[in-house]
């Protein structure tokens, strides 16, 4: 009995020290794929709504996270432009959502790249130079992207 749970212990600490918790470096940037190896640090409940004003811009954020795959529905509210609503999917990984946001603008269906840095009650929207791949719009460098702090997204009540 004592070898067997001895075993089953070093078997455990072998598939552990394997496991590869590191994002994909392979360029890929879709943020749907479920199947992503996510690390978080502590448990995070952000399911809900969140606004966001920036100037005469306004943002709305419907979002539901289960275990660390977020969903949800997203609005932008742009002056003198149309507007843009739609959905995203994507993933938790430390204090970041990166997600792909599908939405309707001009009659047009469009899928763009979107991440946000979690900060207690309230997230950050990235923003970058942005590129065509594959059809859909991402950060050309996520290395080089700004949080413009003075206009997150703030936990709101759900209309």
């Amino acid at each position: 009995m004592k070898n067997i749970l001895f075993i089953t212990v070093i078997l455990l600490l072998i598939a552990c020290s394997n496991t590869d918790n590191s994002p994909s470096t392979t360029g890929e940037t879709s943020h749907s794929n479920t199947n992503d190896t996510i690390v978080t640090t502590a448990p995070v409940v952000l399911t809900g709504c969140y606004q966001m004003t920036m100037q005469r811009d306004s943002g709305w954020l419907n979002l539901t996270v289960n275990d660390t795959v977020v969903t949800g529905d997203l609005n932008y509210n742009l002056y003198e432009k149309d507007s843009n609503r739609g959905t995203i999917k994507g993933v938790i990984r430390e204090n970041m959502i990166y997600a792909d946001y599908s939405f309707q603008s001009e009659g047009t269906t469009s899928v763009r790249e979107v991440i946000f840095k979690i900060s207690g009650d309230t997230l950050i929207q990235a923003f970058g130079d942005l590129i065509e791949k594959k059809g859909k719009i991402v950060f050309k460098d996520t290395n080089n992207l700004q949080y413009i702090n003075s206009s997150p997204f703030i936990k709101a009540t759900c209309r």
